[in-house]
């Protein structure tokens, strides 16, 4: 073939050959541009259903027009021979690109954007690929994403022949021939099933895809094709993070959401998970959580589980609004006549002015026994004056400071505290009863009678506690907050500082010292956020902020490159589980032991089983023992029913499923139908089996094989 014309297109060199057809380079004669030849091989030539897929392949791309879907030029017959003219590319396929090995953070996420979109293009002229795998994706030299391959596209909507079609297995890996189509470890659960498909089919093999570039492991593995279909329909696989601790969370979770066995928990189209990894690529170029919402979020719950104050606003109000003064009184009582006496003429106001002089007098010799140990001639003093107070021409100035606003005056208890005596019909009894009581009597009695007594008597009021200063520590740490969650990281460390230097000893410096770390992490800067988790454990080791702050740094421990790292995150691990128990973090620090010392591999005497075990066996029963109501839980219960499956204990094993299928009706691992098989197969317990068979739920995509089994029992 070297050296011949083919159509206008002239061979010049053979790429590669595989199952599906042979490769060569050629220049486009015409258009003096390089291109790439794809002949079917020779003993497929006369295969039917092979050309059928060749040339479905050729027009499924050719009507997509899209940077990152290979580029066909056109399809043609040579000696008999059909052969596909596209783009030539330079580069390598992705498989090779993985090779075993985790892919750089920022070129993974920059080839999965692009394969996105890509598919989000095909998704919108409803056509669905159905075998997206590494050896179907391209990168080229100057790292641009190419989906090759569509010879298993397929109609959204329904295409019977397309159905009907048998796969020849290309691209490697476990390949079912004359039973489905595509590539046995990159089905979705759905695909593996038989069913029906749609475009979310392809986001679930884009997950697995995924999941292998960011771990450089397969996502689900097995040496049949039964058992790696057994996985993609009931195992999850490893955590990626496990594998490699330098995968962003964030990107973890996209990596989860795609690969959710239900397809309805799963992303529904690829523009939804294009924007995820495009929040992801945002975030690690600069170091920002992105909001949720269009405005700058408040802070009010957060990771740090730290809250707001309950009235900071009204904190704000007390500064600036005076409080009642506890001299205040005196003031109000002379208000009332020097305001009208600027209202009047000035030989009037001098003659008030006397008499308010007057009643200042009468209302001192009138406090004067309420205040201090009366003399034995008090009595006759204090009746005296309020006798003078009874008849006195100054009521109406005292009227007058009643109009006062309320906000003002002082609270109505208070004014009833210089007159607690009975009405003037028993007064004489309690007097002769009580002589040292009289001299208190009688002034009391005496006010009751006059107006003008009552109204003065605010005067004698003891004056209102001051109400506590506010903590201007939660003032500055709300303030260093906002600029946190505004990515303000700089001016948020400076002024955090700031409230740990000056507040050393209070609940706001710990959740300072806290958010000192969360900052550091949000810039990249691993090494000063651990050192400031090492201080908040120093300083506050006490406090709930600490317990958060070891379980971060326990993280930060286990994505760095110490030798020990595995042993020292999990030493952190369980010093929260031992030492903060019935903390809301100890939880989440047995799961994430456990997936630790899945990772380590270690071994240990199990005493309950008395047998050895893997370690994790033992902190996950612990976990579901332990914190029944955890989120961590279901997952842990999935572990547990693997791990005493592989280790030949199905009773056990069926146990966990059968709490994992009641605790949780709506889980993904259809627990019921895999407790079901084990009492089948494995116990040969027909009646448990049955009822097991019978709690699977309808949503399971065996129900209908559940009850048939159910019956038949």
């Amino acid at each position: 073939m070297i050296g011949k014309i083919v159509s206008h297109y002239r061979v010049l060199e053979s790429l590669g050959a595989g199952g599906m057809g042979v490769v060569y380079k050629a220049e486009d004669t015409k258009l003096s541009r390089p291109v790439a030849l794809k002949f079917l091989p020779p003993d497929r030539i006369s295969d039917q259903e092979t050309v059928r897929r060749f040339l479905r392949e050729a027009r499924a791309a050719s009507a997509l027009n899209h940077p990152n879907i290979c580029t066909i030029y056109e399809v043609d017959e040579f000696e008999g021979a059909q052969f596909i003219a596209m783009e030539l590319l330079e580069g390598q396929p992705l498989g090779t690109l993985i090779d075993g090995k985790p892919i750089s953070m920022n070129v993974l996420v920059d080839i999965a954007i692009q394969v996105a979109d890509a598919l989000d293009a095909a998704h919108a002229r409803k056509i669905v690929h159905r075998d997206i795998k590494p050896a179907n994706i391209f990168v080229t030299s100057r790292g641009q994403a190419k989906i090759l391959d569509f010879g298993l596209a397929k109609p959204i909507g329904g295409d019977a022949e397309a159905q009907s079609l048998t796969a020849d297995g290309t691209g490697g890996g476990l390949t079912g021939s004359g039973m489905m189509l595509g590539t046995i470890a990159y089905m979705s659960p759905e695909q593996a099933s038989g069913e029906e498909l749609d475009q979310r089919t392809d986001l679930f093999s884009f997950g697995v895809v995924l999941y292998e570039m960011a771990t450089g492991q397969r996502t689900f593995t097995g040496n049949t094709a039964a058992v790696v279909f057994n996985a993609i329909l009931n195992r999850e696989p490893r955590a990626p993070m496990e594998l490699n601790p330098d995968i962003p969370p964030e990107l973890e979770r996209v990596i989860a959401k795609a690969l959710e066995k239900d397809r309805q928990l799963r992303y529904q189209t690829a523009a939804d998970m294009r924007a995820d990894l495009q929040r992801v690529k945002r975030e690690r170029e600069s170091g920002q959580r992105p909001f949720t919402s269009g405005a700058i979020p408040v802070a009010t719950t957060t990771r740090s589980g730290s809250t707001w104050p309950s009235a900071t606003d009204d904190t704000r109000v007390s500064k600036r609004v005076p409080n009642p003064a506890p001299g205040a009184a005196p003031p109000r009582t002379t208000s009332g006549p020097a305001t009208l006496i600027k209202s009047i003429p000035w030989p009037i106001a001098a003659g008030l002015a006397a008499a308010v002089l007057i009643i200042a007098t009468v209302v001192a010799v009138y406090v004067r026994p309420h205040r201090e140990p009366a003399p034995p001639a008090a009595p006759q003093a204090t009746t005296q004056a309020a006798d003078v107070q009874a008849a006195s021409p100054a009521t109406p100035p005292a009227t007058a400071t009643v109009d006062a606003p309320p906000t003002l005056t002082s609270p109505p208890p208070a004014q009833a505290a210089p007159a607690p005596a009975p009405p003037p019909a028993t007064a004489s009894p309690a007097a002769s009863a009580k002589p040292a009581a009289s001299p208190r009597a009688a002034p009391a009695a005496a006010s009751t009678s006059s107006p003008a007594a009552a109204k003065s008597a605010p005067v004698a009021e003891e004056p209102a506690p001051k109400p506590p200063a506010p903590d201007p520590s939660v003032e500055d740490l709300r303030i260093a907050r906002a600029k946190f969650d505004a990515a303000l990281y700089e001016q948020a460390i400076a002024d955090l500082k700031g409230i740990v230097s000056r507040d050393s000893s209070g609940a706001s410096a710990s959740t300072a010292s806290l958010l000192i770390g969360k900052a550091y992490e949000r810039q990249n800067r691993p090494d000063e956020a651990a050192a400031a988790y090492v201080e908040l454990r120093t300083k506050f080791p006490s406090t709930a902020s600490a317990v958060e702050g070891t379980f971060s740094l326990a993280d930060l421990v286990q994505r760095s490159k110490r030798g020990d790292r595995n042993q020292a995150a999990r030493d952190l691990y369980t010093e929260i589980v031992t030492l903060s128990a019935d903390s809301a973090w100890a939880p989440r620090a047995l799961a994430r032991r456990a997936e630790l010392e899945e990772r380590m591999k270690l071994q240990g005497v199990d005493p309950q089983l008395n047998a050895s075990v893997p370690v994790a066996l033992i902190s996950y029963r612990t976990l579901v023992d332990r914190y029944p109501d955890a989120e961590a839980v279901e997952p842990s219960l999935a572990k547990l029913a693997d791990m005493y499956e592989d280790l030949k204990r199905y009773e056990l094993a069926a146990q966990s499923l059968e709490t994992l299928a009641t605790r949780f009706p709506n889980n993904r691992r259809d627990a019921a139908w895999r407790a079901a098989e084990l009492y089948d197969k494995r116990i040969k317990d027909a009646a448990r089996a049955r009822a097991a068979y019978a709690r699977v739920p309808a949503s399971s995509p065996r129900y209908k094989d559940a009850q048939k089994r159910a019956q038949s029992k």
